[in-house]
């Protein structure tokens, strides 16, 4: 049985998962953080885990940096293992575009994996060249 995660236990680990995952855009510690079977939904499109991994390689390849903001949002559910985030990612693309995003995120947890997560991401220029840059692939 996968051990439940206290809220502190639960920020600690998402907040590794994000350096490591999305800030440092590394494909190759994804297994650590997220299980076989992890489904994500952002923006109404699914993805298994590889295609999760592809999404990494693919923004490694158009992006230079990510920066996230500290969650302006988090609660935790602690019995059923859930956390919900809110928070703004400034990204600069290799053409030198600079762009920021909202998400909100759900996370559904097993021990020190996610299993699911739902997220939602708004640019937050309108018109802009980031509207997709969450779902890349």
């Amino acid at each position: 049985m996968n051990k439940q995660l206290s809220k502190s236990e639960a920020l600690i680990f998402l907040n590794k998962m994000y350096r490591d995952v999305v800030i440092e855009m590394d494909d190759t510690c994804i297994d650590r953080y997220f299980a076989p079977d992890y489904v994500q939904v952002t923006d109404g499109v699914q993805s298994n885990l590889d295609e999760f991994k592809h999404h990494v390689r693919m923004l490694r390849q158009e992006v230079r940096s990510i920066a996230i903001s500290p969650f302006t949002h988090y609660t935790y559910d602690e019995p059923i293992q859930t956390a919900t985030l809110r928070y703004i990612v400034d990204v600069e693309k290799k053409s030198g575009k600079h762009g920021q995003v909202e998400l909100i995120a759900i996370f559904e947890l097993q021990g020190e994996q996610v299993v699911r997560c739902h997220e939602l991401s708004s640019p937050l220029d309108q018109g802009s060249d980031f509207k997709g840059i969450a779902s890349l692939s």
